[in-house]
């Protein structure tokens, strides 16, 4: 997504009670019809932008356990290079802190962040200088935004810790890429990192190294521990299905060790992209992201559930929430999670990125990006959907999302809405 402008913000929903089953009903989705009954839905509580004086791009974030919210993302410099970038903000999403690491003339990434007893702990790709290249970045802060250490896991090619998890014991686990090509795209956020090989660390509270191990894809996105060791995400596949190249994504089950147990490679005939993933309570995974696969026009969300073991259970894909013309409009889905009543939601954002434009929504027209929230029910069958802001009021995309523990949602959104005409 490249919407210029763009600052971190966040959008704090919550549930309310509603008999609209949409923004717009005559929005169509690749496999679900908009006009069932939908119970509730999601309206705004509030809607904030936070940044620095330049443009910004979130990654992740989290409620952290005192009832705020931290982003994670990257902040360009005027020099056209990016610093590492952290964000907290209060309950209603005032600010309370932010924390950037670079080194002038050099791009940066932050990637994850996890919050642990006395502070929050952060992965990304920052240059090292004393190998003169972009190396995988640890750091943690404390409760305050202040720097207890950092850590640089150096590799003779270029790397990046993209996914954090905490451990049982006390430890954390980390996935990532490494020895990337040293050219000047891999210097800084690498949207998808091919040329380079997957990685899994386990680390103790400091940083050290307790193990790590390789993984058969070259980069891992996500990391969760599950009951019997851990699961990880990789984004993106190169495979050859009737001698076309496509995109495939990978989920891959390791022991406690960090030993390979199973790898499943996921998707259809097409190209198909997975960035986030949550296990369900039954011991299988929730698999989110988009997909040019299974009859779609262009990219639309891809919801896939699959077992214990990896096997898909079954998939839905959901687009064109303002009812514009599919072939023009991408649905780039980033967050997934399972919620308390056993069904999900997948958000993203929505918008053109063609010559075509359509300004027949009252939301804004087509090439104006949206937060894009499908809720479905445990089998995926879509309740409802909706775009924020509700109003065209300039590009706004969901890069991910968390549940809050008062049983709402947070999204951390890209955007140019909140920002006068100068970059904010």
């Amino acid at each position: 997504l490249t919407t210029g402008r763009l600052t971190l913000i966040l959008a704090a929903l919550s549930w309310v009670g509603c008999s609209d089953p949409t923004e717009n009903p005559e929005a169509k989705d690749s496999e679900e019809s908009p006009d069932e009954a939908v119970e509730t839905k999601y309206e705004v509580e509030w809607f904030t932008a936070q940044g620095t004086d330049s443009e910004e791009h979130v990654h992740e974030g989290i409620e952290t356990t005192d009832g705020s919210f931290i982003a994670i993302g990257h902040g360009l410099n005027p020099d056209n290079t990016d610093d590492v970038l952290v964000i907290k903000v209060s309950s209603q999403g005032s600010l309370n802190w932010k924390k950037s690491f670079g080194i002038s003339g050099f791009k940066g990434a932050g990637y994850c962040i996890i919050e642990v007893d006395d502070g929050y702990v952060l992965g990304g790709a920052l240059y090292d200088s004393t190998v003169e290249r972009t190396q995988r970045f640890l750091a943690k802060l404390s409760l305050s935004g202040s720097l207890m250490w950092e850590r640089y896991l150096q590799s003779e090619g270029i790397g990046g810790i993209r996914g954090i998890d905490k451990t049982s014991d006390g430890n954390l686990v980390l996935t990532g890429y490494l020895n990337a090509l040293d050219l000047e795209e891999n210097r800084g956020f690498i949207f998808i990192s091919e040329e380079s090989e997957g990685f899994v660390i386990k680390v103790d509270p400091e940083g050290n190294t307790i193990w790590e191990e390789s993984l058969p894809v070259p980069q891992g996105t996500k990391v969760r521990q599950i009951d019997d060791g851990y699961a990880i995400i990789s984004c993106s596949w190169q495979t050859s299905l009737a001698g076309v190249e496509n995109q495939q994504f990978t989920l891959i089950k390791l022991d406690s060790n960090g030993n390979l147990v199973w790898e499943k490679h996921l998707g259809g005939p097409g190209n198909d992209h997975l960035y986030d993933f949550d296990v369900t309570v039954d011991g299988g995974f929730i698999l989110g992201g988009h997909t040019l696969s299974y009859g779609v026009e262009n990219w639309d969300y891809l919801l896939m559930r699959v077992d214990r073991d990896g096997n898909e259970l079954w998939h839905k894909t959901f687009g064109q929430p303002r009812g514009y013309n599919p072939q023009y409009i991408h649905d780039e889905a980033y967050g997934v999670r399972q919620t308390m009543d056993g069904g999900f939601i997948i958000v993203g954002g929505s918008g053109d990125e063609h010559a075509y434009s359509d300004n027949s929504h009252s939301a804004g027209p087509s090439d104006e990006w949206k937060v894009y929230l499908v809720k479905t029910d445990s089998d995926g069958k879509k309740l409802w959907d909706a775009v924020y802001p509700e109003e065209s009021v300039g590009n706004n995309a969901g890069e991910y999302m968390a549940l809050t523990s008062d049983s709402g949602v947070i999204v951390f959104v890209d955007t140019d809405s909140e920002t006068p005409p100068a970059p904010n």
